[in-house]
């Protein structure tokens, strides 16, 4: 139940960290220009429903790639990089976000993030201890700048059409409980990792107490897919009406997740996060909605 609770408040807290950065890149980018040419997509891809296909097309191939590299390269140096890379570029959209609040100047914000963000992404290279935080950050920083770049339905659409892409990579190819095994070794970046260990016993030997905690204890993983994801959903919607939209996702979303991993818990089965996950933030929004919220 601990991991549970664990993962179940680190991707809370992934959902309001994010929503943060969404919110502040909004609502600066109508005072400042130069910070809506942070988007992603030009403003015609923004409103267009079909560049969801394009964003989906993007992760299955990118998935393809690595599923490919993680068969046939067995070393750690090159996911050392795309982690670095990943890591560094994700988070540096945090701390921008962070920047401009305290006050610098857009300049001065971007060259701060920037340096931040190298050495938070180093760190994380030497002190693999730090994942679960880099993951939670990057993580905020791709849902938010997604969010802040498309429209509501476009995201939306990307949200569902992932949402039947994670159902059919678990349930049908089953390559994405590969790609979890294979990445999840690794200790990078691309999850939180919650864990429960049994308590020593007294006199009971290193060795006992390692094989008993290997059967007795409870290790529970989360994608930064799975963080993101709905995470972008909840940035959109911000567009809106405000804040109230964001919040009736990232809650609704925060019960799926935690429903699922009780699920998963308790059957001992693998299953696809993102279809509960973000079905629950969109039923979220609609309850939120149908109480004549704006």
């Amino acid at each position: 139940m601990k991991t549970i609770l664990w993962i179940a408040a680190f991707f809370a807290f992934t959902q309001l960290l994010g929503i943060f950065v969404g919110v502040v890149l909004i609502e600066n980018a109508k005072m400042v220009p130069e910070i809506a040419e942070l988007s992603i997509v030009t403003p015609a891809q923004a409103s267009d429903p079909l560049y969801s296909l394009v964003f989906l097309f993007y992760v299955i191939f990118g998935a393809a790639i690595i599923l490919i590299v993680t068969r046939f390269y067995k070393g750690m140096m090159l996911f050392r990089f795309l982690e670095f890379f990943v890591v560094a570029t994700s988070s540096a959209v945090v701390f921008f976000a962070f920047a401009i609040v305290l006050g610098l100047d857009l300049i001065a914000s971007m060259l701060a993030s920037g340096i931040l963000a190298a050495i938070f992404a180093g760190a994380k290279f030497l002190y693999a201890r730090i994942k679960n935080a880099s993951t939670i950050i990057s993580s905020a920083g791709v849902g938010a700048l997604f969010g802040f770049s498309v429209g509501f339905i476009p995201t939306l659409l990307c949200v569902l059409g992932l949402s039947l892409y994670d159902y059919i990579a678990v349930f049908k190819t089953r390559h994405m409980i590969t790609l979890a095994k294979e990445l999840g070794t690794r200790q990078l970046s691309f999850s939180v990792t919650a864990k429960t260990l049994p308590a020593r016993r007294e006199q009971e030997s290193e060795q006992k107490y390692v094989q008993r905690a290997q059967k007795e204890g409870e290790r529970m993983d989360l994608g930064s897919g799975d963080l993101a994801i709905p995470l972008m959903l909840a940035v959109s919607a911000y567009k809106l009406g405000g804040i109230g939209n964001s919040l009736a996702i990232a809650l609704g979303s925060t019960v799926g997740i935690y429903l699922t991993l009780w699920f998963v818990s308790k059957r001992r089965v693998f299953l696809p996060a993102l279809p509960p996950i973000c079905l629950a933030g969109i039923a979220g929004l609609l309850v939120y909605k149908l109480m004549g919220m704006p």
